[in-house]
């Protein structure tokens, strides 16, 4: 469950209670309560966001050893090899 939708969900409760529990009124409340939880949530400030620039840039704390070789780079390096070589092709008779 989202955080709205707990928040609304506790909001139509209070309603409920606060009507004094009556039957067969839920989606009413449900309606009410996500309205008014709505209209809190775009009435609030929203806080700044940080660019996704900035957090990319951010150095870590500790030096991190050089990474190692990756495999791949190895069967690259193989490939390349084979490439050179000339390859003999039997002819039979």
């Amino acid at each position: 469950m989202s955080d709205i939708e707990a928040k609304i969900r506790a909001k139509a409760r209070e309603l409920w209670l606060a009507e004094g529990q009556p039957e067969g009124r839920a989606d009413q409340h449900w309606l009410e309560a996500e309205a008014i939880v709505r209209a809190e949530a775009e009435a609030q400030p929203k806080a700044p966001r940080k660019p996704r620039a900035a957090a990319a840039k951010k150095e870590p704390a500790e030096a991190k050893a050089p990474a190692a070789k990756k495999p791949a780079a190895k069967k690259e390096a193989a490939k390349k090899e084979v490439a050179k070589k000339p390859s003999l092709k039997v002819v039979s008779g």
